[in-house]
């Protein structure tokens, strides 16, 4: 009998495991690039960070419901690549190839090399995570910093960790439920308490920091994330009237908890069936049953950003896969633990599980792709960017400069470099005369928009006798390229004595 230590199931089962680390790594690197391809790589929050990142450029301050770590990056980044877009596109990039040895590391935690590799290409192939590793999105970041954060962790560093998840909490507010949760399943008192003060060596600055730009005490700028639960989407869109409600609403912490709180607990477990259906779009029965075998016998610090989807409910956050994104890598280290356990109690079959278990991993890669998670991989942009990118740039050469821009998306105002008004949601005489009173200048109007969610915008569209008795609003540029592409700008018209609208 030969003395050499047999190879593990997965590599009998697989003569190329050794390599298999690194093929993931570049697989993912040019999933991620093909993808950036097909995309204009940004969505409605990208242009909020790009002018957070203006402001951290040049000193100033800017109040936006967004957490400053990733326009701080963007700033930097913009250093040697200039254009704001292709920089917060970058960040997303590096931090989504980090994360893929991040997940190597945390399996190799309790599994062999070859199992290890099963999760980075669960990670390195999956759309949703591949398309928001090069978009102008803090997905990406915050996933790589809590799975460092996490890794530290599990490795005894807690108070490396603490820090760490400190950095994805002045990305994300996820980070300010995932810091308690790592400790508590540290299985150290004295690690749980490195781990939460450092975390706190970061959140308390920061929160003086929330204070002396907001002029209130706040431990995140989203505070529209502790609200009463909403009926449905449509529910969510701003109406004229909001702002006299916005004002009266509770400004503090616990205040808005208070207030909030009655309406989100009578709607907590509708809200998480919601969630969990749409966690099984981005991690479906294959992988949930592979998963499921791991995930039974795991007593650490990776089980918190899987019991995050339980806090979603919490939260005025609607049931988008991107939200569950955190616990997808979680989910994948348990799917190879549950492969490696199987094996391990099966070892007389012992490859033929392990083929058995990358299969399986295949099949739910396949099915995720297959789903409307795949199709939002290779359809990202949010509308024809073609044609809100050609109205943004006639109304930059031939708008006035200054102006202000009604638009229901900020894409065409923020391509024109001009301030971006919401278009409300209220009926069409309130939204035109809401513009005149606001002083905007220009209406945007995009066709899929007003045949989804603007609807009392379409005679606008249809009927060319409702648009030539509407004196107030005049066509100055309309483009289109097929069915549900086009996009029309129109001018605001001023009072002709001079009075201004009334």
């Amino acid at each position: 009998m030969s003395s050499r230590t047999a190879p593990p199931p997965l590599a009998r089962a697989f003569p190329f495991a050794p390599a298999s680390l690194g093929l993931a790594m570049v697989s993912g690197l040019l999933l991620r690039l093909w993808l950036a391809t097909r995309n204009a790589g940004i969505t409605m929050d990208s242009p909020l960070y790009v002018r957070m990142s203006e402001a951290i450029t040049h000193g100033h301050r800017l109040i936006g419901p967004a957490h400053h770590g990733y326009p701080a990056l963007i700033a930097l980044a913009r250093l040697p690549l200039q254009d704001p877009i292709l920089a917060g596109r970058a960040v997303s990039l590096v931090a989504g190839m980090a994360l893929l040895p991040l997940v190597y590391w945390l399996g190799r935690r309790t599994l062999a090399p070859a199992w290890a590799t099963l999760p980075v290409w669960l990670v390195a192939l999956h759309p949703l995570i591949a398309v928001y590793g090069g978009v102008t999105m803090t997905e990406s970041l915050v996933l790589a910093l809590v799975y460092g954060a996490l890794l530290l962790v599990e490795r005894g560093r807690f108070a490396a960790g603490g820090a760490v998840m400190g950095a994805a909490y002045l990305v994300r507010p996820e980070a300010l439920a995932l810091a308690p949760l790592a400790a508590l399943f540290s299985r150290s008192r004295r690690g749980a308490l490195l781990a939460l003060a450092a975390f706190a060596l970061v959140l308390v600055p920061y929160a003086g920091y929330l204070r002396w730009e907001h002029g209130s005490w706040m431990i995140s700028p989203k505070t529209v994330l502790v609200r009463p639960a909403a009926e449905d989407r449509q529910a969510l869109e701003w109406r004229v009237g909001d702002t006299l409600r916005a004002g009266a609403e509770p400004r503090g912490f616990v205040e808005r908890v208070r207030w909030a709180a009655p309406s989100v607990a009578s709607h907590y477990l509708p809200g998480l069936a919601r969630h969990l259906r749409s966690l099984l779009r981005s991690w479906p029965w294959p992988l949930v049953l592979l998963s499921a075998l791991g995930l039974a016998a795991w007593r650490r610090a990776l089980l918190a950003p899987v019991l995050m989807v339980a806090a979603l409910p919490l939260l005025a956050v609607p049931p988008d896969p991107r939200f569950s994104l955190l616990a997808l890598p979680a989910l994948a280290v348990f799917a190879g633990c549950g492969g490696a356990w199987a094996a391990a109690r099966m070892k007389q079959h012992a490859p033929r599980v392990a083929a058995a278990a990358a299969a399986v991993a295949a099949l739910g890669t396949l099915w995720v792709w297959a789903g409307p998670e795949g199709r939002t991989a290779r359809e990202f942009d949010d509308g024809p960017m073609a044609q809100m990118r050609e109205a943004g740039d006639w109304l930059r050469a031939h708008g006035r400069p200054g102006a202000r821009v009604m638009d229901r998306k900020v894409y065409v105002p923020f391509f024109a470099g001009m301030e971006h008004i919401q278009l409300p949601d209220d009926d069409y005489d309130t939204i035109v005369e809401f513009a005149r009173r606001s002083g905007v200048d220009y209406i945007v109007l995009e066709e899929y928009i007003v045949r989804s969610i603007r609807r009392q915008m379409l005679p606008l569209a249809i009927d060319p006798e409702f648009a030539k008795r509407e004196k107030r609003l005049r066509l100055v540029h309309v483009g289109g390229g097929g069915p549900l592409t086009g996009v029309a700008v129109l001018e605001v018209v001023r009072d002709p004595t001079g009075a201004g609208p009334p």
